[in-house]
């Protein structure tokens, strides 16, 4: 699931129209499966604390952290409260740890970066 999920952001990023459409359709899908498992094994995931953060929280972070710098950069919004509230709520704990704020550099750098990124994925395909 986790290489699904980065292999259709990667989509998301690189690509436009039609094959873009299709990733979030498959990225949503795979959130709202999160969102079930979450619901059904870890009900209170949204209670994160520094000496119970594991690797699934990393691996989340790695996908997801910068969710609003994609809303910024792709004009989609990724994690929806709505739709995946026990998601959204595991997301907005991780980052308000301190040693997650800490380490995240600051988001103009990222949506600059993201942009570059994009933009040079849009052109090769273009050409």
């Amino acid at each position: 699931m986790v290489e699904s999920l980065f292999e259709n952001m990667l989509i998301v990023l690189k690509t436009e129209g039609e094959a873009q459409e299709k990733a979030i359709k498959e990225v949503s899908h795979k959130l709202q499966v999160l969102e079930e498992g979450l619901n059904k094994f870890y009900p209170d995931c949204g209670q994160i604390h520094e000496e119970n953060v594991g690797v699934l929280d990393f691996v989340f972070l790695s996908l997801f952290g910068g969710h609003k710098i994609h809303e910024e950069v792709l004009g989609i919004t990724v994690i929806d409260l709505e739709k995946t509230p026990l998601v959204y709520s595991w997301l907005k704990a991780l980052v308000k740890l301190p040693f997650v704020k800490e380490a995240l550099p600051p988001q103009e750098k990222l949506v600059g970066f993201l942009k570059f990124v994009r933009g040079n994925a849009l052109k090769s395909s273009a050409a």
